[in-house]
């Protein structure tokens, strides 16, 4: 048989909305599915399951639609769930599940086999269900792309994620199905917080890198470093309670490694004499202030993104290391210098994510973990002795629920859930690893980390040998001697602000209007009125606008606005009138005032920071 192409009305979808999808069905070129096939009957085609020589309908003979019932009728759903049901099939389970199921369902349907998803796709317009709001696709190999989007059912406040068995289709692979289920609470327990974090502190990120610009626009990326020590041992200091007893082993490496901290060990660390050869922070929050609080600062630089909180930046200014994850205000300012983007490193929910992906950026083919327990101590302790942790009584645990998981050297240990998600962010980044890099984990209390060795201070020492530091240090002195002067920032954000401003006065008055519609206008017979469809037409010139410029839009997007579009997107769902075309107004109300509502805060903020008047003073100083 030869592959089927796919209807266009679904390919066009596909390709929109699960690009991903789209590219591992086109990689099956003329294979056929594994264990299906599809037979022509007088009604039409029907999808059939192999098993040696024998096949059936996973729908069932006579009546799909009964056994589709019964199968749904028996679910217990929870409502602001994501549900990964088992297998694509023809569809018909998914779209009588997204039809039943209630307005704070996600669907995430799972399949093994792209080349069935094609053949059903080129049989069956399935465009409803592919473009359905709460609908998402998972197809083939379980790599991060397969969970990228559920961070939209994340970003609408999902509560819990869960799997949904559809008994004919799951049995087609059995391990396949559970491996998925495994890996999708995994990914959500990582992304939900991420996701969480991300909108709650969106305008908090635009702000901080508004002020930090000043101290930053110039400050030496991290990549002019990259691969450049690969024969330099490489720290990586965490805050967990076995730092205590591993001072005097940093100290006697203190010349040999490049010894990296966060904010939280950092004190600890000074305190005890040693000073890091570089300190991280990511957090854009006050809280993480604490750990540079009565503490030397003095000759130690700062490595952070722009968005870090600027009351640390400014007291590192002139010794900053930058990077660039995702920062549409970075990207315009260094377009704007002729500069390349900035260097992405992994910010994943802990500052120590960032570290290890500097030791890979580093090229550093040995990496030692120090105080990164990742775990609670038996006497209930998981942070280090100095610190901001302890000032405030919370170097302790306050429960005992968590994982009992492997020990470097205990049996079990207690493992938090923020910390299981903290060790499968290490698992996960060292299952990656280039296989010259060697890890070592000194955190003799601490859980054991897939791919990490346990080991002594004296096999530790021994492994380190006689490297020397120095032309690390030499390098990092050298790059922060050469920075410029910060740029004319009101120049810079000129057309962006321009942008903005016409953005906001039409979502405005298109807002404003919509809201003065008669209420007779819901009614069915309106639908087809002048000005229903004059309100209609001004949605599409307003996408039009946002379309006109992607990066100016991302630059908007990534502020108020991403917040006020999760709001959006929550009131979206449960707009319904009788009339699709009010339904639709309705909707474009909301949409005109959450882009309104961002527009004007951004344009606040830029008037507050990034003034005609500051950009003076900034440049005379």
């Amino acid at each position: 048989m030869n592959p089927s192409r796919m209807l266009p009305a679904n390919e066009n979808i596909l390709k929109l909305r699960f690009p991903s999808v789209y590219a591992k069905i086109m990689e099956t070129t003329t294979r056929m599915p594994d264990a299906c096939f599809y037979e022509k009957t007088d009604e039409g085609e029907r999808l059939m399951i192999q098993r040696g020589e024998q096949s059936f309908c996973p729908y069932g003979d006579n009546n799909p639609g009964k056994l589709i019932k019964r199968w749904y009728d028996n679910l217990n759903l929870v409502q602001e769930s994501l549900y990964a049901i088992t297998g694509f099939g023809d569809g018909s389970h998914l779209r009588y599940f997204l039809k039943e199921s209630g307005s704070g369902t996600n669907v995430l349907a799972c399949e093994k086999d792209p080349a069935l998803v094609r053949e059903t796709l080129a049989r069956f317009d399935l465009s409803d269900v592919l473009a359905h709001q709460r609908f998402i696709l998972g197809v083939g190999e379980l790599d991060d792309a397969y969970f990228a989007q559920i961070q939209g059912a994340a970003l609408t406040g999902v509560n819990d994620v869960n799997s949904v068995i559809f008994s004919p289709l799951h049995s087609i692979d059995e391990s396949y199905y559970q491996r998925m289920r495994n890996e999708l609470v995994r990914q959500y327990l990582v992304i939900r917080p991420l996701m969480e974090v991300n909108v709650r502190t969106a305008t908090n990120l635009q702000e901080n890198t508004f002020q930090n610009l000043r101290h930053m626009a110039q400050a030496p990326d991290v990549g002019e470093m990259k691969d450049e020590f690969p024969d330099i041992p490489f720290v990586l200091v965490g805050a967990g309670p076995s730092l205590d007893e591993s001072i005097d082993f940093l100290k006697s490496v203190q010349d040999k490694a490049i010894i990296v901290a966060s904010n939280s060990p950092f004190r600890k660390l000074i305190n005890s004499g040693i000073r890091p050869h570089l300190v991280v922070t990511a957090d854009p929050m006050s809280p993480t202030l604490a750990g540079f609080e009565n503490v030397s600062l003095e000759g130690v630089p700062l490595t952070c993104s722009f968005s870090a909180y600027p009351e640390i930046v400014s007291k590192f200014s002139g010794r900053i290391f930058s990077w660039c994850t995702y920062n549409p205000i970075v990207d315009l300012v260094k377009a704007h210098m002729g500069q390349r983007p900035g260097t992405i490193i992994m910010e994943q929910g802990t500052v120590s994510g960032c570290v290890l992906d500097l030791s890979k950026l580093f090229g550093c083919k040995k990496v030692l973990l120090v105080g990164q327990d990742m775990s609670v101590r038996d006497d209930g302790r998981y942070y280090t002795d100095d610190s901001s942790y302890a000032d405030t009584g919370s170097l302790y645990a306050k429960n005992d629920t968590g994982q009992r998981l492997p020990g470097n050297t205990q049996e079990k240990v207690l493992v938090e859930q923020r910390l299981f998600v903290y060790l499968k962010t290490f698992e996960q980044f060292i299952a990656k690893k280039d296989p010259s890099v060697e890890y070592r984990n000194l955190a003799r209390t601490g859980v054991k980390i897939e791919g990490v060795p346990y080991s002594t201070y004296e096999e530790a020492l021994e492994w380190v040998g006689n490297s020397s530091n120095k032309k690390f240090a030499d390098r990092t002195q050298s790059l922060l001697e050469d920075q410029g002067d910060c740029p004319d920032l009101n120049e810079i954000f000129k057309s962006a602000r321009g942008y903005v401003q016409k953005l906001f006065e039409e979502t405005l008055s298109a807002a404003v209007q919509t809201e003065m519609l008669p209420e007779r206008y819901a009614g069915t017979n309106y639908s087809e009125h002048k000005e229903i469809k004059k309100i209609l037409k001004k949605g599409g010139d307003i996408n039009a606008l946002i379309d006109s410029n992607k990066q100016f839009w991302n630059f908007l997007l990534e502020g108020r606005t991403k917040n006020e579009l999760v709001v959006y997107q929550r009131i979206l769902r449960d707009i319904s009138f009788p009339s699709k075309n009010w339904t639709s107004v309705q909707g474009n109300k909301e949409y005109f005032w959450a882009l309104s509502e961002g527009c004007n805060w951004l344009l606040q903020t830029l008037e507050q920071h990034i003034s005609t008047k500051e950009t003076a003073s900034v440049s005379a100083a």
